[in-house]
C-alpha cells in the first residue's frame, strides 16, 4: 500500500496528454408530459452538458491508510448475464459547453470543483449550476424544457470567479425556492445566495455577510442541506479535505439554521467533531444523510479520505453517536459516494469510491458497503464485483435501464503514482443485473461512456424528461463540461416523484418514498446526498419495468404518513402532505 508522502509524489499529465473520447391520481399532480419521442442528434440540438473539469497537476486527494487490505482476497465476480435491455448512452457534440477548469498548478485545488443539479426557477425541468476554476466565471445552465440549456449565470448574479468547490442547493428560508451555497478552495471566499428569481429582484442575491458562516479551515470541498435536528429547517453540512485539526477544535462541519437565514456552527455540541478525525487532519470529503437504522431520523455516513470514513448515528436530539466499525469501514481513500438500496430489501447501503492499484490488495479500491437494516454494515464488495475503479471520485445511484434495479456510475483519475498510471481512465458503470444476491458488470464502454478526463464531480437527472436517467460529469481539465444522454428505449416504465410539503421545509428533504407495484417494492430517500463536490435534483426516479400502475407512500420528514394508490407510471409527479 503507498503511504500518505508516496501518494503526493506523482507524475501530472500534460494538456496534450489529457484525453476524452471527446390520468392523475387523487393527491397527485402530474407533471409535463414524459416519455417523448428521443430526438436525433440534429445540428444545433443541445443535449444534457456533460462536465468535464481539466485537471493539469498537482496532488492532493486521495491518500490511502494503513489499515491491512481484505482477508478474502479478491476474485474474479461471476460472468456477466446476457444484457437484453439496449442500454446506451450517446455523448453530447453539440459544442455547447465551452468552459476550462483554469491551472491546477495554483495550490492544492486538483480536488474541487463539481456541480450541482436542481430546478432553481421552479418551471419543473433540471438545471445545473458548475463552479471551478479561477480563470473562468461559474456557469449556470438553465434548461430550455427539451433538454437543452442556455447560460444564464451573469443574469442572475452567479457568475463567480474564484477556485468554487461542492455547489449546493437548499431552501434555507422555507419560501419553497432553492437558495445556494458555494465553497471555495485555496483559501478563496465561499458564498451564500438567496433566490429571489421570483421576485422583484429576479437573481440570487449574496447573503453570506449575514448568514454567519465564516470558516478557518482553507479549503471547503463539499456540502449538503439537511435537517438533521428536526426543527423544520435545513442545516448545512460541509467537508474540509486536509485541514489540521487539534483534540477538541470546531471541525466546522455542522451548521445549524437558526431559523432567520443565520446559521450557528454546531460540530462540537453535536459530538460530530469529537470523532470525525482520527488524526491529526480532517480528511473528511463527501457527506450523506441517510435513515441507516429505519426509525425515521437521518444518520450522517461521512465518507473520508485516509481511512477515516465515519458512521454517526442520529440520536434526534441534535447529537450523532459514532459507530463506525473499522473491521467494516475499511475504505482506504474514501473519495466519493452513491447511497441507495442496491439490493431492493428496503434498506440503504453505502458505496464508496476509492483507490484500486491493479493487483487489488495494496490498494484495494471501492467499497460496497451493505445494511442489514439496523444500521449494521457488511463489506460485500469483491462478491459484487465493484471494487476495480481506478482513481475513483464522484459516484451517483440510479435505474438507469428501469429495470427495477439500481445501477453505479463513477469517474475517475489522477497521475502516475509509483508503478500505476491512473491518467486516462475510463468512467465506470457498474451494470446491477442481480440485486438479490448484489452481483454487478463493468459496463461503461459497451454502453457508450468512454470518457478518460480527470473526472471529479458527476450528477445523475433526466435532462429531456423521457424517462431516462442522464449524466453530466465534470473533468478537471482544458474540456470542463461533458454530458452524456440516455438513449436507452427498451419498453421498461418509470416514475419520478417530488414533494410538497407542510412547514419550513417545502420540498420534503429526508422523506422516504416507497413505491410498490405487482412485482415488489423500492425505497429512495430524497435529498441529503451528495456524489463528491456534486449532488442530484430533489426528486427521486423508480425504474419499474413492465408495471403500468403502482402505489406510491411517503413517509414524510415529520414522520406522518400518506399513500397514493394506482398511480400511472412514465409521468413525474407531485405529491403533496
Amino acid at each position: 500500500m503507498l503511504s500518505g508522502q508516496e501518494r503526493w509524489a506523482w507524475s501530472s499529465p500534460t494538456t496534450s496528454e489529457i484525453k476524452a473520447d471527446n390520468p392523475t391520481a387523487s393527491g397527485v399532480t402530474p407533471g409535463r408530459p414524459i416519455g417523448l419521442p428521443r430526438r436525433g442528434l440534429a445540428s444545433g440540438d443541445v443535449i444534457a452538458a456533460t462536465i468535464t473539469l481539466a485537471i493539469i497537476a498537482g496532488c492532493g486527494g486521495g491518500g490511502g491508510g494503513s489499515s491491512s487490505a481484505p482477508v478474502t482476497p479478491p476474485s474474479e465476480p461471476p460472468p456477466p448475464q446476457e444484457e437484453t435491455t439496449e442500454l446506451s448512452f450517446s455523448r453530447d457534440v453539440s459544442g455547447a459547453f465551452q468552459r476550462s477548469f483554469g491551472n491546477v498548478d495554483d495550490g492544492e485545488t486538483d480536488e474541487s470543483g463539481g456541480a450541482a443539479a436542481a430546478d432553481y426557477d421552479g418551471d419543473g425541468d433540471i438545471d445545473f449550476y458548475v463552479v471551478g476554476g479561477n480563470t473562468e466565471p461559474n456557469q449556470l445552465y438553465q434548461n430550455q424544457g427539451d433538454g437543452s440549456f442556455l447560460e444564464v449565470a451573469e443574469s442572475v448574479g452567479l457568475d463567480l470567479i474564484h477556485w468554487g468547490s461542492g455547489p449546493a442547493f437548499g431552501d434555507i428560508d422555507g419560501d419553497g425556492d432553492l437558495d445556494l451555497f458555494i465553497g471555495a478552495v485555496n483559501e478563496d471566499p465561499h458564498y451564500v445566495f438567496e433566490n429571489r428569481i421570483n421576485q422583484a429582484d429576479a437573481r440570487f442575491v449574496d447573503v453570506t455577510a449575514d448568514a454567519g458562516i465564516t470558516f478557518a479551515a482553507r479549503k471547503t470541498v463539499s456540502a449538503i442541506f439537511f435537517d438533521y435536528d428536526s426543527d423544520g429547517f435545513l442545516d448545512l453540512i460541509v467537508t474540509h479535505w486536509n485541514t489540521s485539526y487539534e483534540a477538541g477544535s470546531d471541525t466546522e462541519t455542522l451548521w445549524r439554521n437558526n431559523g432567520d437565514r443565520t446559521f450557528t456552527s454546531t460540530s462540537i455540541e453535536s459530538g460530530v467533531a469529537a470523532t470525525l478525525v482520527d488524526g491529526s487532519f480532517d480528511y473528511s470529503f463527501t457527506p450523506n444523510f441517510s435513515d441507516i437504522d429505519g426509525d425515521g431520523i437521518g444518520d450522517l455516513l461521512m465518507t473520508s479520505d485516509f481511512n477515516e470514513s465515519q458512521v454517526f448515528l442520529n440520536n434526534a436530539e441534535g447529537s450523532f453517536l459514532n459507530i463506525t466499525n473499522r473491521e467494516v469501514i475499511k475504505d482506504q481513500a474514501g473519495m466519493g459516494a452513491a447511497v441507495g438500496d442496491y439490493d431492493n430489501d428496503g434498506d440503504m447501503d453505502w458505496f464508496v469510491t476509492s483507490i484500486y492499484n491493479g493487483d487489488g490488495v495494496a490498494e484495494y479500491g471501492n467499497r460496497l458497503y451493505r445494511n442489514d437494516g439496523t444500521g449494521t454494515f457488511e463489506d460485500v464488495t469483491v462478491a459484487a464485483g465493484v471494487q476495480d475503479g481506478g482513481w475513483g471520485w464522484g459516484a451517483c445511484t440510479a435505474d438507469f435501464d428501469n429495470d427495477g434495479a439500481l445501477d453505479i456510475v463513477h469517474v475517475n483519475g489522477w497521475g502516475e503514482v509509483r508503478d500505476a498510471d491512473y491518467r486516462n481512465q475510463q468512467v465506470r458503470f457498474f451494470h446491477n443485473i442481480d440485486s438479490a444476491n448484489l452481483v454487478f458488470d463493468e459496463r461503461a464502454e459497451a454502453l457508450g461512456l468512454t470518457d478518460r478526463g480527470q473526472g471529479r464531480g458527476l450528477a445523475c437527472f433526466d435532462a429531456d424528461r423521457d424517462g431516462f436517467i442522464d449524466l453530466v460529469i465534470t473533468n478537471n481539465e482544458p474540456e470542463n463540461i461533458v454530458f452524456y444522454r440516455n438513449d436507452t428505449d427498451n419498453g421498461n416504465h418509470y416514475l419520478g416523484v417530488k414533494l410538497q410539503a407542510t412547514g419550513n421545509n417545502r420540498l420534503g428533504v429526508g422523506a422516504l418514498i416507497t413505491v410498490s407495484t405487482d412485482a415488489g417494492a423500492q425505497v429512495r430517500e430524497l435529498g441529503g446526498s451528495n456524489n463528491y463536490v456534486s449532488h442530484n435534483p430533489l426528486e427521486v426516479h423508480f425504474g419499474l419495468a413492465a408495471a403500468t400502475t403502482a402505489d406510491v407512500t411517503v413517509r414524510w420528514p415529520d414522520g406522518n404518513e400518506s399513500t397514493t394508490r394506482d398511480v400511472a407510471v412514465d409521468q413525474i409527479v407531485t405529491i403533496s402532505q
